[in-house]
């Protein structure tokens, strides 16, 4: 029988209601105790590290929690992290980075509705999250939501109250897991061990273009900045050159310029329109088909562990 280590943070799954609203209140052993057929499936070793709202989640906490599987990874076969909806995205992305090249699945659940509430999609979510864990044709970090299996690389939420609330980005779901519980699922293993990493730097800014709104960032402290850009990307002139000014004026400052999308698929291409080529050569990374959560994410990693622009682009632009 597969070992199950189950992590529970908080979020929606857990939450209770109070006079101030709903907040987490359920431990992660009773959001086992709602799953008696859990038992069948896999040993599970619950373990409760925080209990937060995502709202309230940070690189510090997943950093947290991607130690804790380290410390742990040779104990269990596979993880099931239940984590708030608003920002799994971000988790799964930043877990993405601080857990790499694992033969193991690390999947990352929660749900729309408390698991006590009516018609809650919460029941199904986790058990979806814990048959992936101990499937054995699984690995990496994973998000098991709505019955879909997605890449914690490509996640993003798409929906604020729909059960069927994420999607993979420019990238095909891994799989899925039907209402009886069959999990369908195309991943290719890695090859050698797990890589663990312990920190992120989270001195980034993420600044949102908008017709006619010249770019305006304060840089005190910061070490990169990721401009949501327009379709492919590109910095806008509005006939004063001031977007091109501020960007330079940052990057002369050691400040790393990443170039992203405000659309949700397709990704960036500087070299297809003017507007994007001249950022190109003023130095501006872009992030391809990377979501905006693992932009950023990646962006936090990737300072983390460089000490000059080179080995920045070189964190940056490495597959993981």
């Amino acid at each position: 029988m597969k070992r199950i280590l189950f992590l529970a943070t908080g979020g929606t799954i857990a939450c209770g209601q109070t006079p101030e609203g709903l907040t987490p209140k359920i431990s992660s052993e009773e959001l086992v105790s709602f799953l008696p057929q859990i038992n069948e499936l896999c040993e599970v070793t619950a373990e409760q590290p925080f209990s937060l709202d995502s709202t309230n989640m940070s690189p510090r906490e997943w950093c947290a929690l991607a130690a804790t599987i380290r410390r742990r990874y040779d104990e269990f076969d596979g993880f099931v992290i239940a984590h708030g909806t608003d920002t799994m995205a971000y988790a799964a992305a930043a877990l993405s980075c601080l857990i790499q090249n694992s033969a193991k699945p690390v999947v990352i659940t929660g749900s729309q509705k408390p698991m006590t509430a009516p018609e809650s999609d919460a029941p199904r979510n986790l058990r979806d999250a814990f048959l992936c864990a101990a499937d054995g044709s699984l690995s990496g970090v994973l998000v098991v939501f709505g019955g879909r299996i997605i890449d914690g690389r490509c996640a993003a939420k798409v929906h604020t109250r729909e059960h069927d609330a994420f999607r993979s980005i420019n990238r095909a779901d891994v799989g899925s897991v039907s209402e009886d519980g069959k999990v369908s699922a195309h991943c290719e293993k890695p090859v050698g061990n797990a890589v663990f990493y312990d920190k992120m730097d989270a001195r980034i800014a993420v600044a949102k273009l908008t017709p006619g709104v010249p770019l305006n960032v304060c840089e005190k402290g910061l070490r990169a900045v990721i401009v949501e850009g327009f379709g492919t990307g590109g910095l806008p002139d509005y006939g004063g050159a001031e977007t091109e000014r501020e960007v330079s004026r940052l990057a002369a400052g050691g400040i790393y310029v990443i170039m992203t999308t405000q659309v949700m698929c397709g990704g960036t291409d500087l070299s297809i329109y003017k507007v994007g080529s001249g950022a190109k050569q003023g130095h501006i990374l872009e992030a391809g088909l990377m979501t905006r959560e693992m932009c950023a994410m990646k962006a936090m990693w990737a300072l983390a562990y460089s000490d000059s622009r080179e080995e920045f682009e070189e964190l940056f632009g490495r597959q993981i």
